[in-house]
C-alpha cells in the first residue's frame, strides 16, 4: 500500500515506522527541518520538508496515487486542507487528526464524506475514553470494545488469591457459567500464549478475556476478589483529557478531584464541572498531595501536557498511598520503566491512534484493530465474505494459523463466544486474536479475494 503521512511529530513518525516496517511504501511530509531530518534518520521512508498544505509538496509525496493519506499535524486546519487536496488529487482514503472537540462533533453530525474525509482521529479523546473504561473495570489493565460495546476485551494480572490462579483452560469453558467469558491469550514473561485446553493460568499472568458486556460486573468480582469500585479519584491536569475524564466519572465515582498547577486553567475547569473539587497546586509538592487526601485515593490519574510531570507525580502519589496510578504519556519508552517505578497503567494516545488507522491499512473486511501493548499481537474484528473459507465448516475443521484464535461472533443481536463447533456465516463480525505475523494468512480465511 502507498501511504502519505503529513506531520512527523510523535504520532506521524511512529505511524511511519510501524507502516514501513510492514513493507508499505511510506512518504512523510514535515514543515520543520529539524523534525524532518530526525525522522529521515530513523525511518525507512521518503521524508520531504515543506508545508503539508502545499500542493507541490504533496504531489512529490505521491498523493496523486496514494492508497491512504494520513494528516496528523498539530493544526486541525492544515489536516482539513490536506484531506481536501488529497481527495481532489484522487487519493483513495483520507484520515485527519482533529483535536478540536466541537469541530469533530460537527464533522460527526454532517458526515465526513461532505468534507472529503473518510475518518477522523482524536487520540486525546480516545485516551480519555480508555482511561474511563479502565476505571470502570476495576482490576483491568487494557481495554477494548467491539460491536458497539456488545463484546469487551479486558486484560487482568492474576493475583495469587484469584479463583483463576492455577485453573485449567478447559475447566473454564463451561456452558453452565452464569456470566460467560473466554480466555483468548496469556502474556507470560513477555511472551504471548494462545491457550490450549490443558494450559494452566499462573500467578502474575496477564490474561486477555473476551466477554459479553452483561458479564463484566460479575466477572470483575470473580477474577480479582480484592478489586473494588473506586470511591475517590484525583486527576492531575485540567487538560482536555483530564476534563473529559472528570466529566465522564461524575456519578460513577463519589469523590472526583482535579489538581491543576495553572491558576487560570484551574478556575476555568472549576466553572465547567459540577460536583468536582478543583485544587490549584503542584503534585510535586507533598503538602498539596496531602491536601488532596492522597492516602485515601483509589486511582491517581496523571493527564497533564508534560510527560515528565505525569511520571513524577504518579510515582510520588503511589509512594504517598494512592492505590493505583495511571499515566497518560506520548513517550513510548516509559513502558519499559513503569513497573519498576510502581506505575500500574500507561495509556499512550499514539498507540490508540495507530489502532484507529490500522483498520484502513489492513483492508476491507476489518472493522476494528486493537494492538496489544508490549507484544506483537492484535485483536481484530473481521467480517467474512460470502464463500470465504471460514464460512464453509465448523471452526474445529478449519486450519488456522498457529498463533491465532477465534474469540467471538456477532449473530443478529447476540454475541456468541466461539468454540470448535461454532459455524461462522457471511457478514457476521468475528473477533480474532493473533500474532501480527499471522494477519495476512488469517485474512485469507475471511475473503475470496487474494490478499498479497
Amino acid at each position: 500500500m502507498k501511504i502519505t503521512i503529513v506531520g512527523a511529530g510523535v504520532i506521524g513518525s511512529n505511524l511511519a515506522k510501524d507502516l514501513s516496517d510492514q513493507n508499505h511504501e511510506v512518504y512523510v511530509v514535515e514543515k520543520i527541518p529539524e523534525v524532518a531530518n530526525k525522522a529521515n534518520e530513523k525511518l525507512d521512508a521518503k521524508v520531504l520538508i515543506g508545508e503539508g498544505s502545499d500542493p507541490e509538496i504533496l504531489k512529490q509525496a505521491g498523493i496523486e496515487s496514494a492508497d491512504l493519506v494520513i494528516a496528523v499535524t498539530a493544526s486541525d486546519e492544515t489536516n482539513f486542507v490536506v484531506c481536501s487536496l488529497a481527495d481532489a488529487y484522487g487519493a483513495k482514503k483520507k484520515i485527519a487528526r482533529i483535536r478540536n472537540l466541537p469541530l469533530s462533533q460537527a464533522l460527526d453530525s454532517f458526515g465526513y464524506a461532505r468534507f472529503s474525509i473518510d475518518e477522523i482521529i482524536n487520540p486525546e479523546q480516545v485516551a480519555a475514553e480508555q482511561t474511563v473504561k479502565i476505571v470502570k473495570s476495576p482490576g483491568s489493565h487494557e481495554v477494548a470494545d467491539f460491536g458497539d460495546g456488545k463484546i469487551l476485551l479486558r486484560s487482568f494480572v492474576i493475583p495469587e488469591d484469584s479463583p483463576l490462579c492455577h485453573a485449567k483452560i478447559e475447566d473454564l469453558r463451561s456452558d453452565d457459567s452464569p456470566w460467560p467469558f473466554l480466555v483468548i491469550a496469556i502474556k507470560r514473561d513477555n511472551s504471548v500464549i494462545i491457550p490450549k485446553g490443558d494450559g494452566v493460568i499462573q500467578k502474575s499472568d496477564r490474561i486477555y478475556v473476551l466477554l459479553p458486556s452483561a458479564s463484566l460486573g460479575e466477572f470483575l468480582a470473580f477474577v480479582d476478589p480484592n478489586a473494588r469500585r473506586p470511591e475517590k479519584i484525583v486527576i492531575y491536569g485540567a487538560t482536555s483529557i483530564g476534563e473529559k475524564i472528570a466529566q465522564d466519572l461524575i456519578g460513577y465515582v463519589r469523590d472526583v478531584l482535579v489538581l491543576e498547577e495553572n491558576e487560570e486553567q484551574a478556575g476555568s475547569v472549576a466553572g465547567k464541572l459540577n460536583n468536582v473539587r478543583v485544587i490549584n497546586g503542584s503534585p510535586s509538592e507533598k503538602e498539596i498531595l496531602k491536601e488532596c487526601g492522597i492516602e485515601a485515593v483509589d486511582v491517581f490519574i496523571s493527564a497533564s501536557d508534560s510527560d515528565h510531570s505525569n511520571l513524577v507525580s504518579a510515582v510520588l502519589a503511589k509512594k504517598m498511598g494512592a492505590k493505583k496510578t495511571i499515566i497518560i504519556t506520548q513517550h513510548p519508552d516509559y513502558m519499559s520503566i513503569m513497573e519498576s517505578l510502581g506505575i500500574d497503567i500507561m495509556i499512550n494516545p499514539r498507540f490508540l491512534a495507530v489502532d484507529q488507522i490500522l483498520r484502513f491499512v489492513r483492508g476491507e473486511g476489518v472493522n476494528a484493530v486493537t494492538k496489544i501493548v508490549g507484544c506483537k499481537a492484535e485483536a481484530l474484528e473481521l467480517v467474512p465474505e460470502q464463500g470465504s473459507p471460514i464460512t464453509k465448516a465448523p471452526l474445529k475443521d478449519i486450519k488456522f494459523p498457529k498463533e491465532s484464535i477465534v474469540g467471538a461472533v456477532f449473530r443478529d443481536d447476540d454475541v456468541i463466544l466461539a468454540d470448535g463447533n461454532t459455524c461462522i456465516h457471511e457478514g457476521e463480525g468475528t473477533i480474532v486474536f493473533c500474532h501480527e505475523d499471522c494477519i495476512t494468512q488469517l485474512q485469507k480465511l475471511f475473503t475470496r479475494k487474494k490478499i498479497l
